[in-house]
């Protein structure tokens, strides 16, 4: 929790939000029953199975385990901190919270972050526009690169100085030690001073996918190495999780259902110029899952437009492996020899560049085409490493009926029999098995008994309040042996006792983004009413019974320690096992 913000202050900025309404910027829902449902965001599914509660507030995949509440959701889809999504969230319910003070947190305030960035893109594009930009201008102009395009991208240019940036930040009060945590200073290893990053480059601002400025990439005019410079791993800035030219492209992509991802900030800049507005471009690396997930917000479908050299057909092979795996609906465009799209469509024009878009080869159709020209297809051994190429590939496909109408064209090209094919695939599938459990597999202390029972005693106790006296009076919250719901019924009962009663939404503040908000979240949309009182006594007997047994089987060991003339502490012994196995029938008599 945001330690200036109270609990009750929480509580009442989310009862004042629609999650419904927020949660649908993201995923088309539609209403079944009580909840909405739809296509979970944070995980490759084809059946819906993430389901919103407007009555309980709450998010839950089925499918992957993500959820939690509309705060969790905000942190997890855009990237911020439990106070970035909790001022957000104020500011649209209209609700009044204080303003954190910056003392302290100059370098890791992201919005004191996001406000330096732009600070530096307004200065670079001022500079671009000046005197001093007049060779980033000329350059940009020779690229076909126009007015409106520099103005939309905010295109800029950083001076051949070393503190340019540094003295106009003085003006504005913005420390050193800001930009520096932003990634547009570097210190200096001798004084303990600062110099500015990028020096006599065209500067593209890049902005997170809702247009706030995240980082710059800076293409060298003088020569200098690299060539392209950009801003390094921050808070803000992973070149692996964003995209170029998204918050322009969004609409038109989710209007399209299609993205087009090139490879270059221009390539991007002159689609958009030209009418192609749902381009987007990766930063210097190749396509990510994290790529893919983001894009997914908006469409089914991508398009790799490749450049037309060996770099940019060797760059695809990972990226259909990650779409593979990820269940993209793909398709690759493989440019003319030592074209790129900047120039190809300055060159061509728009509806010529799109001729090649509305013809791309879906993804195994490059792959296959790729095959045919990395191996020798007419010997023996170059037709089975391109066939066993392939198949790698077909294993990351998810979907059964997809695999099969891929091995079923594989065969047909490669004159090869498809039971033969399926026969070596299951070789493959069965040499790359993992050993061990699933990483995504939530690790529990305890049998899956002990679980399952102190999970439905927990649900019993946040939905049914007036069972807390008794449960405490029966055995306690020292009998939870799971650590994560200990940790629960632990804050739930620290509430309860001080508030006279503890809801779900009284917990979530206190484990915003933890194991526990998962757990919490399942726990309170999946609980069904009916017979609460008889399931309570079921769930205190199964509690009782396991600590019983517990002592039972030591007592068992103490007597059998024992030897034949310690005849008193022997009885005593029998006693306690007698009176600890008729505790446990009358506490099943109790709860029957």
């Amino acid at each position: 929790m945001a330690g200036y913000v109270s609990n009750e202050k929480i509580s009442e900025i989310q009862r004042l939000t629609n999650i419904v309404e927020v949660i649908n910027r993201h995923v088309n829902l539609k209403r079944a029953g009580k909840n909405y449902i739809g296509l979970c965001p944070f995980h490759s599914e084809k059946t819906p199975s993430f389901s919103v509660s407007p009555e309980k507030q709450l998010y839950k995949c089925f499918g992957c385990g993500e959820g939690g509440t509309v705060f969790t959701f905000l942190m997890k889809k855009e990237g911020l901190s439990f106070p970035e999504a909790l001022r957000i969230l104020a500011e649209r319910a209209r609700v009044d919270i204080p303003k954190r003070s910056e003392k302290g947190n100059a370098g890791n305030d992201k919005t004191l972050l996001y406000d330096a960035n732009n600070v530096a893109a307004e200065f670079f594009h001022k500079c671009l526009l000046d005197n001093k930009g007049t060779a980033a201008r000329e350059y940009l102009h020779q690229r076909g690169i126009k007015e409106n395009s520099i103005s939309k991208f905010r295109i800029g240019y950083t001076p051949d100085g070393w503190d340019s940036l540094i003295r106009l930040a003085k003006t504005k009060n913005i420390p050193s030690s800001r930009l520096h945590s932003a990634g547009l200073i570097i210190a200096k290893d001798d004084d303990g001073g600062f110099y500015d990053r990028f020096r006599n480059r065209l500067m593209f601002p890049i902005t997170d996918h809702i247009g706030r400025v995240i980082g710059f990439g800076g293409r060298s005019l003088s020569g200098a190495e690299p060539k392209y410079l950009n801003s390094p791993e921050t808070i803000l800035f992973s070149k692996g999780r964003c995209l170029y030219g998204l918050d322009l492209a969004k609409q038109f992509i989710l209007k399209d259902r299609k993205a087009l991802i090139m490879e270059g900030y221009t390539d991007v800049i002159v689609a958009h110029q030209e009418g192609i507005c749902n381009a987007v471009g990766v930063l210097g690396t190749a396509l990510t899952v994290d790529h893919i997930r983001l894009l997914r917000q908006w469409t089914p479908e991508v398009t790799l437009v490749l450049d037309g050299d060996t770099a940019g057909q060797k760059s695809s092979d990972r990226s259909l492996d990650i779409l593979a795996e990820e269940e993209m609906e793909a398709k690759v465009v493989q440019l003319p020899e030592a074209d790129d799209p900047c120039d190809f469509i300055l060159r061509e024009g728009a509806n010529k560049f799109m001729e090649l878009v509305n013809g791309a080869l879906d993804f195994f159709g490059f792959k296959l085409q790729m095959a045919e020209a990395k191996w020798d297809l007419s010997s023996h051994s170059g037709k089975l490493a391109a066939i066993r190429e392939l198949l790698n590939t077909v294993l990351k496909v998810q979907n059964v009926l997809r695999q099969q109408l891929i091995v079923k064209s594989i065969a047909e090209k490669m004159s090869v029999e498809e039971k033969t094919l399926r026969l070596e695939l299951g070789k493959l599938k069965s040499a790359q098995r993992p050993g061990g459990t699933n990483g995504d597999t939530p690790i529990k202390t305890g049998s899956d008994s002990d679980y399952l029972a102190e999970r439905e005693l927990l649900g019993l106790l946040l939905s049914h309040n007036e069972l807390i006296r008794e449960f405490e009076t029966e055995v306690g919250p020292a009998a939870f042996r799971i650590e994560n719901l200990k940790e629960i019924v632990h804050k739930a009962l620290e509430i309860y006792h001080e508030n006279g009663q503890v809801r779900e939404t009284d917990l979530t503040s206190s484990f915003i983004g933890s194991e526990q908000a998962k757990v919490l979240t399942g726990i309170t949309l999946e609980y069904e009413e009916g017979d609460y009182r008889k399931r309570f006594a079921d769930c205190v007997y199964y509690v009782k019974r396991r600590e019983n047994k517990k002592e039972i089987s030591y007592t068992k060991k103490r007597i059998r320690s024992l030897d034949i003339n310690q005849k008193q502490e022997k009885a005593k012994l029998l006693r306690e096992f007698y009176e600890k196995t008729k505790l446990t029938h009358l506490s099943r008599k109790r709860g029957q």
